[in-house]
């Protein structure tokens, strides 16, 4: 059973306007909640996800609608989103897309997995942090291989480090003298926590783990090539809907929406990001740095 609690759920699945019997792209399935509200309103989903544990568990959630043609699940990163579609179309196994919908976080359920080595409860685990297995290379490796000016830039631009250079430095250093150190969890959150301590709930090696995990996923790359494809497989008048984690994937969406309006290719809904309420903040306190927008297809 998933822990994970999805952010912003209400407020996404109503920013969608799901109609009855019309199809609408989940590109990240992650533990299914938003899947799951959007077909309660009678709506039909093609849900995204590159990690095989959250296709399998989804099938299994949903084997009902499955079954029924109502839901699909594709192991795919949402950059395949545009041809995936038009495949799919061509064999009359969807319909046209009324809305697509982004999650950006990563499910709590993935963060705590220990074969991952995302989490840093699991100090012997592997620095791994892929999110699909079929990826070439995990975290360890890229500590192993960049240069203390690109592990800089990395801590800098994807996780806010203050420390960064300190921490390169140190990287650079250990590997030196022995590069399998660099191999589990317990070494990385060891070096980060001689430069950080604990600021309130933010673990001190957070931002560390952050800016490294979205290096291995190429997580901001992957919005920029996907963006376009939504509102390519997105018909007219229905609606691209993002919740952003992270100041740099929000920041992609902004600038993406605003080229659009300017173009005439539609009509930002959310002039400021819509953000969880205190409600929301209270019960899941994960969910502090979400970021809600929508843009309108032109009809």
């Amino acid at each position: 059973m998933s822990s994970h609690i999805t952010v912003l759920l209400k407020e996404a699945v109503e920013a969608l306007q799901v109609q009855p019997q019309a199809w609408y792209v989940d590109a990240t399935v992650g533990g299914g909640g938003h899947t799951s509200a959007i077909l309660e309103q009678g709506g039909k989903v093609l849900g995204f996800d590159f990690d095989q544990l959250a296709i399998d568990q989804a099938n299994e959630r949903f084997k009902d609608k499955v079954d029924s043609h109502s839901v699909m699940f594709v192991r795919e990163n949402f950059d395949q989103l545009s041809e995936v579609v038009s495949q799919l179309k061509e064999t009359n196994q969807i319909e046209s897309i009324q809305g697509v919908l982004f999650d950006f976080g990563t499910s709590t359920d993935q963060l705590m997995a220990e074969e991952r080595g995302l989490s840093f409860e699991h100090e012997t685990a592997e620095l791994d942090m892929r999110m699909d297995d079929r990826l070439g290379v995990k975290a360890a490796d890229l500590l192993k291989i960049m240069s203390e000016k690109q592990l800089t830039q990395v801590f800098q631009e994807f996780g806010g480090e203050h420390h960064a250079r300190k921490i390169a430095k140190s990287i650079v250093e250990m590997r030196r003298d022995d590069p399998t150190q660099l191999e589990t969890v317990g070494s990385l959150v060891s070096l980060v926590g001689k430069y950080n301590q604990r600021s309130g709930k933010l673990h001190p090696a957070t931002r560390v783990f952050q800016a490294l995990r979205i290096a291995v996923n190429d997580e901001l790359n992957n919005i920029e090539r996907a963006l376009p494809q939504a509102l390519d497989v997105v018909e007219p008048g229905g609606r691209i809907v993002t919740i952003a984690f992270h100041e740099g994937e929000d920041r992609l969406v902004k600038q993406a929406f605003n080229d659009w309006e300017e173009q005439g290719l539609g009509k930002k809904l959310t002039k400021k990001p819509l953000k969880p309420s205190e409600k929301e903040l209270a019960a899941n306190p994960r969910s502090r740095s979400a970021k809600l927008r929508i843009f309108e297809r032109k009809s």
